[in-house]
């Protein structure tokens, strides 16, 4: 083993599936309605609507959105017409 290497992490298991930041988009959209399961769908600056659900510290934070936001979205880069609510912006 050689040194820094954790043992068990060398297989397929170690290799990470998850996008480059750098392929994500982050465009700034508006809450139009809530949807179940913590779902949101979005209206983009571009008139395009998508579905957006809240990630990373909008839900461990339980931060509220409400139809009327402002929100980042990052665009999936499989499915454009989905994407997460990175963060709620300011002066909504």
């Amino acid at each position: 083993m050689v040194d820094g290497e954790r043992p068990g992490r060398d297989g397929p298991s170690a290799i990470d599936h998850r996008p480059s930041t750098g392929s994500l988009k982050e465009l700034v959209a508006k809450v139009l309605e809530l949807l179940p399961n913590a779902t949101c769908r979005v209206e983009l600056e571009n008139r395009e609507q998508v579905l957006a659900h809240a990630a990373g510290a909008a839900v461990k934070n339980f931060v509220r959105v409400r139809p009327g936001d402002r929100v980042c979205v990052e665009l999936s880069p499989h499915d454009p017409g989905r994407g997460r609510i990175i963060r709620i912006l300011k002066g909504s």
